[in-house]
């Protein structure tokens, strides 16, 4: 697409501008909820529609308490709330920045994006539930990240929101928290549970930090009970998922609410995997979480965080570089070798059966050396708030997120890409040539933020 291809070697503020503009022009649906995943079809970008499954293969959706009509619906609307959360939290950073009313009305665009979200769970009855919209309906999945991205876009949207809209966010802030411990922290995500009560990494900083959000505005102890009990339980300042996964496989230790979940990802590569090896998907991007929330928390309870801002930000930044090649491509399968500390592509591996895919989805039926561009995006949102309160890595971390936002280009926009066209099976093929759901408003809300802070 040529819009796309015009992001190479643009000036940064050139580049945000042009993003800006495409965003504008695709990423909001008529009901008022943004779309997450697009395709890009030649010299268009739009939602994804049936008959881009024709020759596809797709989850099955029977046994969901609201079915999906069809692919299309998941992958427009999977990432919708992290979608609005990330373009709302852009949008304050770019008005910040420029005082440009224009960007007012993209923030409050995104903000009625979430709201009608957070309405379908309110009139379900469970205000609070923030579940992915997909077919813009009600459904019973969402994902910690979700409440992560929607939580960081109202708090700081509530700075400069009209006073109607803060007494919203602030319902909105204190239901989620609500919500939360009410069901014990415990969700089913697609085929298998989550308790995020047990989890001591990434995910329990995201439901620390919505206790704490919600004791700012309503000033209940119970929030800040439950907040301390949390932080009580915590590791996320002390250790990363790669060295969770390391003790795991050196010392034989297992990883609260994840063994399920690595079983099944591990038969992709059984019997290929040399002693302290074991396959990595997805475990390094849990770093914006924590980055996020934990600046959320230092700024919110400083006393918590104090002596442990700095080295929980340069512990989860210091990964960035695993699974990403010289090409900035990252890979989103790679093994790990526990006892070296190197990395290695997963080979494309033979397919499993239908009811031995993790997550009963399709794409978890194989290895592949397809590259997706999540890390990216992650790492932007990441280096730049070390570069902010990691002196120790502050310019390292600054050059890092320059670095990527000058890569960002037609490529690097998307959410996956086959280098080769040999990654993606047909049956996937619609996986390709995709705008990501993260990766253009975090590109926003790094650009705009770094100019905020004067760090560009």
């Amino acid at each position: 697409m040529e819009a796309l291809k015009q992001l190479r070697n643009a000036p940064l503020e050139e580049k945000a501008n042009q993003i800006q503009a495409l965003y504008e022009s695709v990423i909001h649906d008529d009901s008022g909820i943004m779309y997450s995943l697009l395709k890009i079809d030649g010299e268009r970008i739009r939602p994804f529609e049936p008959q881009d499954f024709v020759h596809s293969e797709s989850e099955s959706f029977a046994a969901w308490r609201y079915p999906l009509n069809g692919q299309w619906e998941l992958l427009n609307n999977e990432n919708s709330i992290t979608t609005s959360g990330i373009y709302l939290a852009s949008q304050v950073y770019r008005y910040k920045a420029t005082k440009d009313e224009a960007a007012l009305v993209q923030a409050a665009k995104a903000f009625r994006s979430l709201r009608l979200i957070y309405e379908l769970g309110e009139r379900a009855g469970k205000p609070g539930w923030m579940g992915k919209p997909y077919g813009f309906r009600l459904s019973e999945q969402t994902s910690g990240d979700q409440y992560l991205d929607a939580a960081w876009g109202l708090f700081l949207y509530h700075g400069i929101a009209r006073e109607a809209e803060r007494r919203q966010i602030e319902t909105m802030l204190i239901a989620f928290a609500d919500y939360w411990r009410q069901i014990d922290y415990r969700i089913i995500y697609f085929t298998s549970s989550r308790n995020y009560k047990e989890d001591r990494l990434a995910f329990n900083s995201v439901v620390l930090m919505l206790n704490l959000l919600a004791f700012h505005y309503s000033g209940d102890p119970l929030h800040l009970r439950e907040a301390r009990s949390l932080m009580d339980r915590a590791r996320w300042h002390e250790e990363n998922n790669q060295d969770a996964w390391k003790n795991r496989v050196l010392n034989n230790q297992p990883i609260p609410n994840r063994e399920e979940t690595i079983r099944t990802f591990n038969k992709m590569l059984e019997g290929q995997l040399s002693d302290g090896e074991y396959l990595c998907w997805e475990s390094t991007i849990h770093g914006k979480f924590v980055a996020i929330a934990a600046e959320i928390i230092a700024l919110l309870q400083a006393d918590w965080m104090d002596g442990k801002l700095e080295p929980t930000l340069v512990k989860w930044w210091s990964v960035w570089s695993l699974g990403i090649g010289d090409d900035l491509l990252p890979y989103y399968y790679f093994i790990y070798n526990a006892h070296t500390g190197e990395w290695r592509p997963a080979p494309v591996t033979n397919r499993l059966s239908e009811a031995e895919r993790p997550l009963g989805k399709p794409f978890f039926s194989y290895t592949s050396q397809v590259r997706w561009m999540e890390p990216l995006s992650r790492f932007m949102a990441v280096s730049l708030i070390a570069a902010l309160h990691a002196p120790s890595i502050a310019e390292e971390a600054k050059q890092l997120a320059l670095t990527i936002m000058d890569k960002v280009d037609d490529i690097r926009i998307r959410w996956m890409y086959d280098p080769d066209g040999k990654q993606l099976i047909p049956q996937l093929s619609h996986m390709d040539n995709v705008l990501s759901s993260e990766m253009p408003a975090t590109y926003l809300a790094t650009f705009w933020r770094g100019r905020c802070e004067g760090l560009w």
